[in-house]
């Protein structure tokens, strides 16, 4: 009778193929196969799987070397390992991705059709996709990437009705870390589509809590406090609107059951 869609900052970047496929290229085995959106040659968006060595044509990756296989193998194996794999990242962590993260985005630009679209985010001061959906003017290319977060959207809704439930979305406090445009782009979004949107920033700030009160020190997941405060805030939306609840009137009868 409910769907509950959680919406967090990296959504606007995870929804995007490329950006997907930049960001957190080498981190997924090359034959984990996964739900990406393809753009047709009519200009459309539709549902695709791929794996995230085929999201973007970029040039091939070096072979690590010996220091960096051997630090990925003691990550794997060793506590302590990842604990100071952790803290490295945790006190530096523009350095610990600027280097491949614009070899990346520079053999992006090399490929056809990509050198225009970036324009205006290919600098020397190259910045982390993510900050990019904060700021007022947006590159083209992060324009062209907030359509793939509407057809997503668009994809849960359409989802929804067919299943006949109703459809929310909790914006997490994330949303607002660097200040309100991303949760003013996701609820403009949402607006359009009649998905009302429950905001879990809003609710923290009544009860007197900063927002960085709802995470870990050095990880952006929700603490005990983050999960707390978010069912909180959806208990808050269900006990206003109680026909939230109720689900359409034909859902019994849409739902099929499973075998």
């Amino acid at each position: 009778k409910l769907l509950v869609l959680v919406f967090v900052l990296n959504d606007f970047m995870d929804n995007t193929p490329v950006l997907r496929a930049l960001t957190l290229r080498g981190v997924y085995r090359e034959n984990f196969l996964e739900p990406t959106v393809r753009r047709r040659s009519d200009g459309e968006l539709e549902l695709a799987w791929s794996r995230p060595r085929d999201l973007i044509p970029l040039s091939p990756r070096p072979r690590p070397s010996w220091a960096d296989r051997a630090m990925r193998e003691a990550v794997h194996r060793s506590v302590v390992a990842l604990w100071l794999h952790g803290k490295t990242r945790a006190l530096f962590p523009s350095d610990y991705y600027r280097y491949r993260f614009r070899r990346d985005v520079e053999a992006l630009g090399r490929q056809p059709g990509y050198a225009a679209l970036l324009d205006g985010w290919l600098s020397p001061r190259l910045r982390h996709a993510l900050v990019f959906f904060a700021r007022k003017d947006l590159p083209p290319f992060f324009e062209d990437a907030l359509r793939y977060t509407r057809f997503a959207l668009e994809q849960f809704q359409e989802r929804a009705d067919r299943d006949g439930a109703k459809l929310v979305i909790l914006a997490t406090h994330t949303l607002k870390v660097h200040g309100t445009l991303m949760f003013q782009r996701m609820s403009q979004m949402a607006a359009v589509l009649g998905i009302p949107v429950i905001d879990q920033s809003d609710y923290i700030l009544r009860q007197g809590a900063e927002l960085s009160d709802a995470r870990w020190p050095h990880d952006w997941h929700w603490n005990p406090a983050g999960h707390r405060w978010a069912a909180e805030a959806l208990l808050e939306y269900l006990e206003e609107h109680p026909a939230t609840c109720d689900g359409p009137t034909d859902a019994a009868t849409l739902l099929e059951p499973i075998p």
